[in-house]
């Protein structure tokens, strides 16, 4: 099936891709065979939703058609990109004032945290949550500054003032990179233009987009529109993502989908588990590319612990015991939430396994190759001040989330500038990763269910089956949520590709220090039907791995 869909000739097509079904490789495939199609001087555009889903689909690219077909002929961009690219471009045509910094989570942290000010720990993260989730509603139109005042009027006070900051001190929010870059593509002159340049374009993970990104994506190019992706991982309701409207747009600018139904990821132990899942939110088990080619068929491990910091000193020494195994083997530590994840990151704070946090921008390779670049561009002894001016420009004026991980590293870079005195002395401070032309390197990757998706490791370990957790609090009192919190534990799972091991504990830790005891996660008891192997079942199979990474 997937040749017939890469080799489609249908204008328009929509493909359901379940996890692991070979996605990326039928977009780059898909490119390939657009190639053809192209006028001249016309590229394919390729959008994803984030760096590593951005590097992942260039290596893809790259393999599938060589380096110089890739550079000619394809432009691959998240949709923070593209629309700084639109925007910069043809600001003006709106008198849009093109004199802004491109945003960051810190600005706008910085401007709520000023209107909220010191308000009691619970309040303020409920008014910072309800500032966020106004402004984001109000911006996913393609309004200009005063309509989007004009939309805030009923909104709580708190959020009306950070709009009326932000556009007084001229900074700019992510969702107003995005709105006015729909703004401009809603002059008929500039999409003529897109329309002119783009050829054909590749929509990644269609689920994960809002009406106004759907609109964009439209808009930018009709000549050519694959948009891929699965409903049943659609996890970011909250950013504003509409799978269920944007699926039915969809079916009417494609018609109906074509579908993938066979894994090339997973083991077949993992997909069973992955299958009873599914079928719970109404999609369907798949088959396995190669049922025979994994030892002992992979394996999935349901382990409870007394508490949080037993369950990740035996994550700890699973993780040991596969890298002494398999020394290049990729292992996903995944967490529901950032406040579940201190035991684990504690745990490996210490730990001699090559580890990788992946909300720690110092831990980014690519961060860390520009600022060598740049300490070797300056030479001497630069004040931290002028090389985080070289630094910062030596990144694309489009690349909005290397921007914003560049500035998250400058920020902890400076305190370690400060403790050994030189920026020459605080480089030679940081790590770098093996393989660096890997998108996952071999070694641990410790993370949050929403930032893994979209990638894939021999191995994830997902603790915290407690209620609370998984699903979230918040959602206890809304079907929808419950409903998405389930959906969030589908892409947790479906990261692994050999084996999967679901963990809880009976006591965790409160901020103020005070041991309580949890429930399970509801959908335990599903759950277990799909569990092979115990703790020592689980290590007895490690310790039998073949010495080297493979099925």
């Amino acid at each position: 099936m997937s040749d017939d869909v890469a080799l489609s000739e249908a204008r328009n097509l929509l493909v359901i891709a379940p996890p692991g079904c070979g996605k990326t490789e039928l977009l780059a495939r898909r490119a390939n065979h657009l190639i053809a199609s192209l006028g001249a001087n016309q590229r394919i555009l390729a959008l994803t939703f984030s760096n590593k889903a951005k590097a992942n689909l260039n290596e893809r690219l790259v393999k599938v058609l060589g380096v110089e077909r890739k550079r000619r002929y394809v432009t691959v961009r998240n949709f923070h990109g593209h629309a700084a690219e639109v925007v910069l471009a043809h600001g003006n045509t709106l008198r849009i004032d093109l004199n802004f910094d491109m945003p960051t989570k810190q600005t706008q942290a910085r401007l709520i945290d000023e209107v909220v000010g010191n308000i009691a720990t619970n309040a303020k993260f409920d008014k910072i949550r309800l500032i966020g989730d106004q402004l984001g509603a109000a911006k996913r139109e393609p309004l200009d500054e005063a309509g989007v005042l004009a939309a805030l009027a009923s909104a709580d006070p708190c959020t009306l003032q950070v709009e009326q900051m932000r556009q007084q001190q001229g900074v700019w929010f992510y969702e107003d990179l995005v709105r006015q870059a729909q703004r401009l593509l809603q002059v008929p002159e500039i999409a003529r233009l897109y329309r002119a340049h783009y050829g054909a374009i590749l929509v990644d993970e269609f689920q994960d987009l809002s009406l106004q990104q759907l609109d964009i994506a439209l808009q930018t190019c009709d000549k050519s529109r694959t948009f891929v992706g699965d409903p049943l991982q659609g996890i970011y309701s909250w950013a504003g993502a509409r799978p269920i409207e944007v699926e039915r747009v969809l079916r009417q600018v494609c018609g109906e989908p074509r579908s993938l139904g066979v894994s090339y990821r997973s083991s077949p132990k993992v997909l069973e588990l992955l299958g009873i899942v599914s079928e719970e939110l109404g999609g369907q088990k798949l088959q396995a590319h190669e049922s025979n080619g994994w030892f002992e068929d992979g394996i999935v491990g349901g382990l409870g612990f007394k508490n949080g910091y037993e369950e990740a000193q035996f994550i700890e020494r699973a993780c040991s015991t596969i890298l002494q195994r398999q020394p290049d083997a990729t292992i996903g530590v995944i967490c529901r939430n950032g406040w579940r994840r201190k035991y684990v990151d504690e745990q490996f704070a210490s730990s001699i396994l090559p580890c990788t946090r992946w909300d720690l921008a110092m831990d980014n390779s690519r961060i860390i190759d520009l600022m060598r670049e740049s300490a070797f561009r300056l030479g001497g002894n630069p004040s931290f001040e002028d090389f985080a001016r070289d630094v910062s420009s030596l990144v694309d004026g489009v690349d909005v989330e290397t921007a914003e991980d560049l500035a998250l590293a400058l920020a902890e870079f400076e305190g370690i500038v400060e403790e050994t005195g030189t920026v020459a002395a605080g480089l030679a401070q940081l790590r770098v990763l093996d393989d660096l032309q890997e998108v996952i390197s071999p070694g641990v990757h410790i993370l949050n269910a929403h930032t893994g998706k979209g990638q894939q490791f021999d191995w994830v370990f997902i603790p915290g089956l407690e209620n609370g957790n998984m699903p979230d609090f918040h959602a206890k009192d809304n079907p929808a949520a419950l409903v998405e919190e389930k959906r969030v534990l589908l892409v947790m799972l479906s990261r692994a590709r050999h084996g999967v091991v679901l963990s809880h504990s009976q006591t965790l830790v409160s901020k103020k220090g005070t041991p309580y005891n949890t429930s399970p996660c509801p959908w335990l008891p599903s759950l277990r039907r799909g569990v092979t192997a115990d703790a020592n079942q689980l290590i007895q199979h490690i310790e039998q791995l073949p010495t080297h990474r493979g099925d």
